[in-house]
């Protein structure tokens, strides 16, 4: 399976049980390739109509961390002083509709592990729904593991991208004119 959105392209292989992913960030293409965690999918009675599809529910739990944006007012300490603390964890559940019509261990981004094709996924902040279906399709279709870029493990790929963001971090930080801290006061 092939996903792609802009010149980033997702290939999964459920026989092998391992994804390459050909993403480009800030200009450099990396390509991650790792293997693909069996999801502990729980099977519920739910059932629905996609399409012509027959769809079952199933639910999968996972803890995210959760991203806290926003402006930091710090009153007179120093901008780049920054707290070590554990990030905060909540959790979501994953559900998904799949139906045993297309027998494939496969869906959308890296959701699979289910007995049937994945036709709708919601993780609480993202619904993606399948709106075509081609089963056997009149033109031979030729998928190709991407192969431009700089090889890294999953692990390996989020450490850079954490390394790349602190860095833009320090830089915004660096902007202030001629070494000066700019120093916002609200209410008095």
């Amino acid at each position: 399976m092939i996903n792609s959105g802009g010149s980033d392209i997702l290939y999964k292989n459920t026989k092998e049980n391992r994804y390459t992913n050909q993403n480009d960030v800030f200009g450099k293409i990396f390509l991650i390739k790792d293997s693909l965690e069996k999801p502990a999918w729980k099977l519920e009675g739910e059932t629905r109509n996609i399409g012509e599809y027959t769809c079952y529910k199933a639910t999968l739990k996972r803890e995210i961390e959760v991203i806290e944006s926003g402006i930091s007012f710090n009153g007179d300490k120093d901008l780049n002083e920054t707290k070590k603390t554990a990030p905060k964890m909540k959790e979501i559940t994953i559900t998904a509709w799949y139906t045993p019509k297309i027998p494939v261990n496969n869906g959308p981004g890296n959701y699979h592990g289910l007995p049937g094709l994945i036709l709708e996924v919601n993780d609480g902040a993202e619904t993606i729904i399948c709106s075509k279906i081609v089963l056997n399709p009149k033109n031979n279709v030729v998928l190709k593991e991407p192969s431009k870029g700089k090889i890294v493990s999953q692990e390996k790929f989020e450490t850079i991208m954490e390394k790349k963001m602190r860095e833009m971090q320090d830089r915004y930080r660096g902007n202030s004119r001629d070494g000066e801290n700019i120093e916002i006061r609200i209410g008095g």
